[in-house]
């Protein structure tokens, strides 16, 4: 097993969980942060690497799309429609996700980059684990179904 790490960092967004009974159930902002562990059974023939870093390009507009000056909503907030109507007079760039949550961001971002993934290198590298990190004090990881016994225990300093 070989494995390879990349940071995409300084994606200013706000969020909020509506669910939440303190100060997180109000709109806040970060600079998240994505700290990929890529794994791999066999390298590049050609370049003998897990992933070449130049073929993320497509990640990193992405992640600039969906994360950058972005407002993220939970696709269950309360107040779904009027933050589509801020979207829908420039008021916010909307971003609708499953939840906002860190450890569900992760999932999220791991789902779609795995697909990108499949497309640009035929299955062979896959995501073994994501962070999500929101600051220098809070993050959440997502490990895809299967990578969990294949990588020691996740330490990062994004």
């Amino acid at each position: 097993m070989f494995r390879s790490t990349k940071r995409f960092t300084g994606f200013s967004c706000c969020h909020r969980q509506p669910a939440h009974e303190g100060h997180c159930k109000f709109v806040h902002g970060y600079s998240r942060s994505f700290y990929f562990v890529f794994g791999s059974h066999e390298l590049d023939p050609k370049t003998h690497f897990v992933m070449d870093f130049s073929g993320l390009k497509v990640v990193k507009a992405w992640l600039d799309e969906m994360f950058d000056h972005t407002c993220l909503i939970n696709a269950d907030d309360p107040e779904l429609e009027l933050f589509k109507e801020l979207d829908q007079r420039g008021i916010i760039q909307l971003r609708v996700l499953p939840n906002v949550s860190m450890e569900a961001t992760a999932k999220f971002v791991a789902d779609h980059v795995g697909k990108m993934l499949d497309e640009t290198t035929g299955g062979r590298v896959f995501i073994q684990a994501l962070e999500c990190r929101e600051n220098e004090k809070n993050s959440g990881w997502y490990y895809p179904q299967g990578t969990e016994q294949t990588i020691p225990q996740a330490t990062s300093q994004i």
